[in-house]
């Protein structure tokens, strides 16, 4: 017999996929929020393309929802099938959205706010470039800065990180990934790919640990004007990762350079 929450649980789950708020109606079209980009096209995990007109619907009405793969956007359907596949693969981009959207359906009765959501979603940068040097991290939006931040870096923040324990923070092409607010003192988090294949290899020809938990994420109250002090992060002061939040997705490629 199973545990009453887990009963009251699949219960809630399922009352709510029945009743997911407000549907889509194509007169709605005629109230899309000021500058929307309804030129992203996205794919499905068949590589089929969805236009704009296409995959509104779906994400209104809670059928599916976009996120971001790199450089590709990506349409995901809330199907069982699609979360069995997704539980296959530990390493999924954008893992924790697309399960939040499956475990807890949007129940929002604006139409308003829903298109916003979608609009703000559209509207997020798609690179994010780190000048370890100049300890800056630009974000841009087709090719056009959106913002500007100052960073901290790892204890030992010259040249790229190698090994475990060494204070350095990577250099290299990754993506952000795991976007998530913490409960602990540094705030809020986007999880970083390292060590990626090549990291991992160049750690075991010298026989060391390539490290892992490489992160963006905020400043403790007494990190506030140090500099350089974790363990090879790059720290945001918290205003700026809210800031980080509202534009970055789970997905977006970060370019680190020395």
């Amino acid at each position: 017999m199973e545990p009453i929450e887990k009963v009251k649980s699949k219960i809630l789950l399922q009352n709510a996929k029945e009743d997911p708020g407000i549907k889509w109606h194509d007169s709605l079209y005629k109230h899309l929020p000021k500058g929307i980009d309804t030129s992203i096209v996205v794919n499905d995990s068949k590589e089929n393309p969805f236009k704009f007109a296409q995959y509104v619907k779906l994400v209104f009405n809670h059928k599916a929802i976009i996120f971001r793969d790199k450089k590709v956007w990506r349409l995901h359907r809330l199907t069982e099938d699609s979360q069995d596949s997704l539980q296959k693969d530990d390493y999924a981009v954008a893992s924790r959205e697309r399960w939040d959207a499956w475990r807890y359906p949007d129940t929002i009765t604006s139409w308003k706010v829903k298109l916003e959501d979608i609009a703000n979603t559209l509207a997020q940068a798609d690179h994010i470039l780190v000048l370890k040097a100049k300890h800056k991290m630009i974000i841009t939006r087709k090719g056009k800065v959106v913002k500007t931040f100052n960073i901290d870096m790892g204890f030992n923040p010259i040249g790229n990180k190698v090994k475990e324990g060494d204070g350095k923070t990577p250099e290299g092409i990754y993506n952000v990934d795991h976007k998530y607010i913490r409960r602990d003192k540094f705030y809020k988090s986007f999880l970083i790919s390292y060590p990626d294949a090549n990291d991992k290899s160049i750690a075991k020809q010298r026989g060391v640990k390539a490290g892992y938990g490489v992160s963006i994420h905020g400043t403790t109250p007494a990190k506030v004007n140090a500099k350089d002090w974790t363990a090879g992060c790059i720290a945001l002061q918290n205003k700026d990762i809210d800031t980080l939040f509202k534009y970055i997705a789970s997905g977006t490629v970060i370019e680190i350079r020395k």
